[in-house]
């Protein structure tokens, strides 16, 4: 099941969709996004009941399902199942798979096998949790922080849409927050607090992205809204050093010395990894570091900063090749 499907339908109905047992999958567990969502459960007047799994004990958790309670089902939210071991979540989840109620069940599992999603059927809905969700899908997630928002599209989402490729669920409700508590501060917001809100580690992770993709519309959006987080030198620096382990990688590669290029792939992007460095030649790699250099003495001697933003042009348009 989408999980595009399955909010749009807890939006609209308040309930959760047809189903037994609803299993979360992902490699990482969006403890803001469970938290948001299990509380806006309550809020609609499901009765939910958590058990928490930490503790390994597999039987207990069987004999919880198996047994009727007071009430003739219960919603059980099984936290902290993903801290289970694999094998203790591989057979909690086959079991749940043959499981027929009587009650109905939330988890989320890091560990849920090709073939138990082939199989789930709507007894099981598996629902698969993306690491990363376009900006165009906030709206699939604010109505669990801000539920009086009826159009999809708002002048804050289409701001952040403006700046961000994508973003997390646990990003997509944080952000949620800021929108109700800023109201009508739109642009104030996004002019002074934005950038203090991007963690700068995977920002320059994705600027260094577009940069060897050479994808200049992407990048200068994205440069723009980092660019006053660290002085000129810094960022002459930090390109000079992403051009030359780029090129330290590119010979190594073409020299069939894959054991020690990969090595020198630290700090590198995904994208240039595994792709991008065969469109670049040596010559291009040792130019665009010498600017870097020449550049490095000029600005920290006095020399004028827009000499940084001759390089992106002189880059882009292959000056350097």
């Amino acid at each position: 099941m989408l999980l595009s499907t399955f909010l749009e339908c807890i939006s609209r109905t308040k309930q959760l969709p047809q189903g037994i047992i609803f299993c979360f999958s992902g490699s990482e567990y969006p403890l803001t996004f469970f938290y948001h969502f299990i509380l806006f459960l309550k809020k609609n007047d499901l009765v939910i009941e958590s058990f928490n799994c930490s503790n390994g004990d597999v039987v207990s958790i069987k004999a919880l399902l198996s047994t009727m309670g007071f009430f003739d089902s219960t919603i059980y939210y099984l936290a902290n199942f993903f801290t289970l071991s694999a094998k203790k979540q591989q057979e909690l989840l086959e079991y749940m798979h043959q499981y027929a109620g009587p009650h109905r069940v939330l988890l989320f599992s890091d560990n849920v096998s090709n073939s138990l999603i082939t199989t789930s059927d709507k007894g099981m809905r598996i629902i698969a949790l993306p690491e990363e969700i376009a900006p165009r899908d906030y709206g699939l997630v604010r109505f669990l922080i801000n539920d009086n928002v009826v159009q999809s599209r708002t002048d804050f989402s289409s701001r952040l849409a403006v700046r961000l490729d994508s973003l997390s669920l646990d990003s997509a409700c944080l952000f949620a927050h800021y929108e109700l508590l800023v109201g009508k501060e739109v642009e104030s917001f996004f002019s002074q607090w934005m950038v203090h809100l991007i963690e700068p580690t995977n920002s320059l992770f994705t600027l260094s992205q577009y940069f060897f993709s050479k994808k200049n519309k992407q990048f200068f959006r994205q440069w723009s809204t980092i660019s006053e987080l660290y002085l000129s030198p810094f960022w002459v620096t930090f390109w000079a050093d992403q051009i030359w382990r780029a090129y330290v990688f590119c010979d190594l590669m073409r020299e069939k010395k894959h054991a020690e290029a990969k090595k020198a792939q630290y700090k590198l992007p995904f994208s240039f990894i595994n792709r991008d460095w065969l469109t670049y030649a040596l010559d291009e790699l040792r130019n665009a570091h010498h600017f870097l250099s020449s550049l490095d003495f000029r600005v920290k001697n006095g020399g004028s900063e827009i000499g940084l933003e001759h390089f992106y042009n002189q880059f882009f348009d292959n000056k350097f090749q």
